[in-house]
This record gives structure tokens, C-alpha cells and sequence, in this order.
């Protein structure tokens, strides 16, 4: 049937006569007469023709796709395993786009269906993504748009919609992961029935792929989340208030795996304000995810991989809009925790390390090394002590909607 070629059987010999009456597939003749089997073979190779073979293979594709079979029978064998679809944000991002499926297809842990949702690039982009599925013999789904979205979170919440799966890993087209970040995710999500998200720890390379530091633990410290030091799964209320409430901690958007459900109902209930940012807007998601209650799993191995551009559109940002936005931010979790005064200093703090980093970053050049500036330095400072995040989505979505990529939020 899936090579639209229509088939005889014998009755009475399971399903199979069933399944081609119903689908209109074939036919069944008496068990064993092999006289009517020739018979009505002949019949059927007549009286095909090329426009019913090709809508007999698209029906049988549509109803019997291999992965979603290959799904519900890991369900049957191995009902806790976390049902996982992968979404590749992309604009222009054709370069990078070979080692982001490859580091996807290498997970350990399965994963449904890989979509890559490509926002109007002008590149090569899908005839990459062609290259890379069928260098690994695997299928991945394109999905364009005749027009750019000019909106990260329109391009998040398509995701969510193209998902069919519990979980979705929103994996950004220039970052990468180690082969053991799902099933890391996964683990420490099992048992954990209100988990609404889990997250790792991050190593950074720069545009070429060089290492430029291998975890984030030191700024961690610095910044005061000792939550984020060992493997955990903590109150939705403690990430918001320990990770969220002064700096964003949750530095890469690729090193999240979201339950499809929480990151839907947060996006709805965001609304339209997400397109109001230019940088903090994932910061604004996690926090209405959290706020919502429920569990999340960290993993503090560097298990994700996210690259830090040397170009920054960053640096040619108005400090005051983007410290705007850190502002606006630090007030919107007061008013989720309440204004009391350890919160207030420690905003405070941030803002100060947010705004030398920014004057810094606006009055020189980024350093080179762990001073370059990133995509993924959500608190102001960032990691390393240079600039903030330079190539990042929300950055160059500052630029215009043809240069919009994916969110990382302020230093």
C-alpha cells in the first residue's frame, strides 16, 4: 500500500482483508483459491492507474506513518519514557544548521518528530535540512513561511501548535546538544507528575564552534543560586524567586524542555506583550510559566551547547532601552513576589552589574574570550564579564523583522 500498489489477499486470514476493504486499498478472495487470487491480481494491475496510485500511497502514509507507530509502540514497551517532539526555530541559519540536526538525531533519548520552522530565509536553509535527513536516513519536517513572522514568540507559539507530543524541546537552529541531554531531561523528570519544565546547565562556543568556557557555575555562584550548583527538582515558586526574580538565570532558551501544555497556556496568557520586547521576553515566558506552580528538574551537567556570536547588534542598542527592559522586568516580579527589601537590593545589585556591563559593552569593542559578548547572558552582566548578548534573537530582531531569530534574554 505504501508503494501504491493495490493488493489481493485471502479472507479469513487475520486483518488484512479488513484493512484493504476498509481503505479501499485491495481485495479478498475464498482462502486457498489461487485461481481467483490470479485473477483478480490482473484485475487490479488494469485497472490502476497512476492517479490512484499515488492517492493510495499518500492515504496509507497519512494513516500509517512509521514514527507515530514506532511511538505508541515505545509507549507499549516502556510507558514512562517522555514523548518528545523537537522544533529548530531558523532564519538564515543554513551554516549551522547541519550540526543542530545532527546533535538532535544523536539524542539517546527518542524524539518523535524533528520540525525545522524556517521564518522566510533567504539562504540554503532547506536544501540543508534535505542534505542532513537524508545523510541520516531519518525524516525531518520543513516547515516554511512566505513572509518573515518578525516575532520570536509568533515562531514559539507555531511550535507549539506543530507539536503532537507532551514535551517540546524548542532547539534553537545555531546552538547544539550533547548526545545525553534529553535522557538527563527525562530522568530527572521522572516521577515528577507536575514537572511543567526542565533545564541544564550550558557550555559556550563561539561562531566557528572553538570552546569559550565549559559550564556557567562560577557566575551561578556569583549571582546567588546555589539551587543551580547540583541536580535538582525544586517548587516552580523557588526557580522564580532564586533564578528569575532579579537576573534571569535560565541562560539559553535550547537548554529548556517544556511540557507543550504549561508553555501554551503561558504564551496565551502573555499575549500580545511578548511582542513589546526586544530581549527580555523569554525571561517574561519563564516567568509565567513558573508563576502557574508545578515542578521543574535542573540538571547541572553542561549538556547544552549555545554559541555566542562575535558580531553584536547588541552593542549598537540604546543602553537605556535595554536596561528598560531589565527594569520592567525586575518590577514585574515584584509583583509576583512581593516588594520586600532583600528582593529590592538585590534588583538593585543587578541593575548596577547590568548597567556597567552595557557601558561597557556600548564604549569598547567585546573582548575576546570569555569576554566576547553572548547570545545567552539573560542578567545583565552575563557569564563572562563582557558585553551582553550580542548575536542574540532578541537582539537582532532589534534590528528588524528580516534579521529575526530566536530569544535569549538581557544580561
Amino acid at each position: 500500500m505504501l508503494h501504491s500498489t493495490a493488493t489481493v489477499a485471502f479472507a479469513d486470514t487475520g486483518g488484512a482483508p479488513d484493512l484493504l476493504r476498509e481503505r479501499g486499498a485491495g481485495v479478498a478472495v475464498p482462502l486457498g483459491d489461487a485461481a481467483a487470487m490470479v485473477r483478480q491480481m490482473r484485475a487490479v494491475a488494469l485497472r490502476c492507474c497512476p492517479a490512484d496510485r499515488a492517492r493510495l500511497a499518500e492515504r496509507t502514509r497519512c494513516d500509517f506513518e512509521f514514527g507515530a507507530y514506532a511511538a505508541k509502540v515505545l509507549r507499549l514497551a516502556a510507558p514512562g519514557v517522555l514523548d518528545v517532539t523537537a522544533v529548530v526555530p531558523n532564519f538564515n541559519y543554513g551554516r549551522y544548521l547541519p550540526g543542530r540536526i545532527a546533535s538532535i538525531l544523536a539524542q539517546a533519548h527518542p524524539v518523535r518528530e524533528v520540525i525545522v520552522l524556517d521564518d522566510a530565509s533567504t539562504d540554503d536553509s532547506a536544501a540543508v535540512v534535505r542534505r542532513a535527513a537524508a545523510d541520516a536516513g531519518r525524516a525531518v519536517r520543513w516547515v516554511g513561511s512566505d513572509s518573515n513572522s518578525g516575532s520570536v514568540f509568533r515562531q514559539w507559539r507555531r511550535a507549539v501548535d506543530l507539536a503532537r507530543t507532551p514535551w517540546l524541546w524548542i532547539a534553537e537552529a545555531d546552538d547544539m546538544a550533547e548526545p545525553g541531554f534529553l535522557a538527563a531531561l527525562a530522568g530527572a523528570l521522572q516521577g515528577v507528575p507536575d514537572g511543567v519544565m526542565a533545564f541544564t546547565d550550558s557550555r559556550a562556543v563561539d561562531a566557528a564552534g572553538a570552546p569559550m568556557w565549559g559550564d556557567h557555575q562560577t557566575y551561578y555562584a556569583r549571582a546567588g543560586a546555589p539551587l543551580l550548583a547540583q541536580d535538582g527538582v525544586h517548587p516552580a515558586a523557588d526557580v522564580l524567586r532564586i533564578c528569575l526574580s532579579r537576573r534571569n538565570l535560565i541562560l539559553n532558551a535550547s537548554a529548556v524542555l517544556w511540557r507543550r501544555d504549561a508553555l501554551r497556556q503561558a504564551l496565551d496568557r502573555c499575549g500580545a506583550e511578548l511582542d513589546s520586547f526586544t530581549m527580555a521576553g523569554d525571561w517574561r515566558v519563564y516567568a509565567e510559566v513558573l508563576s502557574a506552580g508545578g515542578s521543574v528538574a535542573y540538571v547541572a551537567q553542561p549538556l547544552n551547547v549555545h554559541r555566542r556570536h562575535a558580531a553584536s547588534v547588541t552593542h549598537s542598542l540604546a543602553p537605556r532601552r535595554h536596561l528598560a527592559e531589565v527594569s520592567r522586568m525586575q518590577r514585574h516580579m515584584r509583583g509576583l513576589l512581593g516588594a520586600d527589601p532583600a528582593l529590592l537590593a538585590g534588583q538593585r545589585r543587578a541593575m548596577r552589574e547590568t548597567r556597567t556591563a552595557l557601558m561597557g559593552a556600548a564604549a569598547a569593542p567585546s573582548p575576546g574570550g570569555r569576554g566576547s559578548s553572548s547570545r545567552a547572558t539573560p542578567s545583565g552582566d552575563g557569564p563572562p564579564r563582557g558585553g551582553p548578548c550580542p548575536g542574540c534573537v532578541r537582539c537582532r530582531q532589534a534590528a528588524g523583522p528580516a534579521r529575526r531569530p530566536s530569544p535569549r534574554s538581557p544580561p
